[in-house]
């Protein structure tokens, strides 16, 4: 027993059977229904379940663990580009566009488009990310980076995330 637990009066066993009361342990104790302390719970063994990658179906010998490579399939790898409809060519093509252009996304995919086709019934309804004269203030620079396209088309895939589209 623990400190928190207070013993049984007289020493006796939390299950044990008390004379002339029902054991209300029998239930567990029979063969129909091991239980907590029945003593026939099962021991330990390989159990399979199908459908999941449980030990009947086999650990790898080789790779991971059994490597020393505790991490190995788990870390992330790193991710080149932009992951979502805006990349870094997008907006080389935006730069080199005529004025005014537009980077717009429509159904899922972002493009580069002249002011007066954004307009157009053809793209009705397109979400406009970025304008050309923007994105020219963004850059700051008549040669950008790939590092410096890959983050703005980053952070423009962010907010395109954000506003749901």
């Amino acid at each position: 027993m623990s400190e928190h637990t207070p013993a049984p009066s007289g020493g006796e066993r939390d299950d044990a059977a008390v004379p002339g009361e029902p054991d209300r342990y029998a239930r567990a104790r029979g063969d129909e229904e091991p239980g907590a302390h029945s003593g026939g719970e099962s021991q330990a063994r390989s159990r399979v379940v199908p459908g999941t990658a449980s030990a009947g179906e086999g650990y790898r010998t080789h790779g991971g663990t059994a490597e020393a490579e505790p991490l190995a399939g788990v870390e992330r790898t790193p991710q080149h580009g932009a992951s979502g409809p805006v990349t870094p060519d997008h907006l080389r093509e935006l730069l080199g566009a005529p004025t005014p252009s537009v980077l717009a996304l429509l159904e899922g995919r972002a493009q580069v488009l002249t002011a007066e086709e954004l307009r157009s019934d053809r793209y009705a309804g397109a979400l406009e990310i970025i304008t050309g004269e923007e994105l020219g203030r963004r850059i700051a620079t008549d040669s950008p980076s790939d590092q410096d396209l890959d983050g703005l088309a980053a952070t423009l895939n962010s907010t395109v995330t954000k506003l749901g589209a």
